[in-house]
C-alpha cells in the first residue's frame, strides 16, 4: 500500500508503539495503522498461546513491509515479573516505546452461578491485571519529560450490563477505572490515557450470522453490521498522535451506535 499523505500532528514518524494483545484481529489492524502513520512497532502477545504469539509476529512483519523497524515478543501479562523483564529487554533491543496500546482480550460468557473461581481469576488476570502491570512498567520506564500515550481497548460491556457477562464486565470496567486514574496521575508528565470501547465485532463469540435478515442482533445495531479491527485503527492513530495530545481520560465508543440502545 502506498504511504498516505500524513497531516502535521498525525505523523508518528520517530515514535515507537508497543501493541500488547493479538487474540483478536484488532491487534494486527492497529499495529498496521500505527506503522502506516510512521511509527516503529513492537508487537507482544498477551498470552503464550501459540496462535496469538504467531499473530504478533505477523503484525510485526506487516510493519516491516511498510519500512518500519519492528520486533515481536511472547508475553504472559498475568505475570508481573514477565511483563517487567520482557519490557526491559524490549527497551534494550529495540528502544523505548512512547505509545502503549493494551489490546488483551479474554471474554467469558456464562451465568454468574456457573463461573468457577479459576475462570473468574483468569478473566481478571488477563484483562484487568495485565493492563495494570503493562501500564505500571510503561510509566516506570518512560523517561521523565518524555510525552507518552496509553490506549486501552475495552468493551461496551464494561459500561452496560447484559446477562451472562459478569466476569468479563467486571474486568473491562476495571480497566476503564484504571484509565481514569492514570489519566490524572500521569497527565502532568505529558502522558495521556484513553480507552476505546467497542461493541459487537466480527470476532465476538456467539454473534450469529452476518446478515441482518437472519440475525436479530444486527437489526439492533444502527449500522447493521458488526465492527471490524480497522474500525478501531484511525482513532488509535489519533489518540497516539500529537494532534490528540489534549484528549485525556476519555472513553470513546466505536460500536455502530448500539450503545444508545443499552
Amino acid at each position: 500500500m502506498a504511504e498516505w499523505n500524513r497531516k502535521p500532528g498525525f505523523d508518528l514518524s520517530g515514535k515507537t508503539a508497543l501493541v500488547v494483545g493479538f487474540s483478536n484481529p484488532s491487534g494486527r489492524a492497529i499495529a498496521y495503522a500505527l506503522a502506516e502513520a510512521g511509527a516503529d512497532v513492537a508487537a507482544a502477545s498477551a498470552t503464550m498461546d501459540g496462535d496469538e504469539v504467531m499473530e504478533a509476529k505477523r503484525a510485526a512483519k506487516d510493519a516491516e513491509k511498510l519500512g518500519r523497524h519492528q520486533v515481536s515478543q511472547g508475553w504472559d501479562v498475568t505475570l508481573p515479573r514477565n511483563v517487567q523483564v520482557s519490557f526491559k529487554q524490549l527497551v534494550k533491543d529495540f528502544g523505548q516505546p512512547d505509545i502503549l496500546v493494551f489490546n488483551a482480550d479474554l471474554p467469558l460468557a456464562k451465568p454468574i452461578g456457573s463461573i468457577t473461581d479459576s475462570e473468574f481469576d483468569r478473566v481478571q488476570q488477563t484483562n484487568q491485571s495485565g493492563a495494570f502491570y503493562a501500564t505500571r512498567t510503561f510509566l516506570r520506564e518512560l523517561p521523565e519529560g518524555t510525552p507518552g500515550r496509553i490506549i486501552y481497548n475495552v468493551s461496551l460491556l464494561g459500561e452496560r450490563g447484559i446477562p451472562n457477562m459478569s466476569a468479563y464486565a467486571t474486568a473491562k470496567s476495571g480497566v476503564i477505572g484504571l484509565m481514569h486514574a492514570v489519566s490524572q496521575e500521569a497527565g502532568a508528565r505529558g502522558v495521556t490515557a484513553n480507552a476505546i470501547s467497542s461493541g459487537w465485532m466480527d470476532w465476538t463469540p456467539g454473534r450469529g450470522p452476518d446478515g441482518p435478515g437472519e440475525n436479530l442482533l444486527l437489526r439492533f445495531i444502527p449500522m447493521r453490521r458488526f465492527g471490524k479491527g480497522e474500525d478501531l485503527s484511525a482513532l488509535t492513530v489519533l489518540l497516539s498522535s500529537d494532534a490528540g495530545g489534549y484528549l485525556n481520560g476519555q472513553v470513546f465508543h466505536v460500536d455502530g451506535g448500539v450503545g444508545q440502545h443499552l
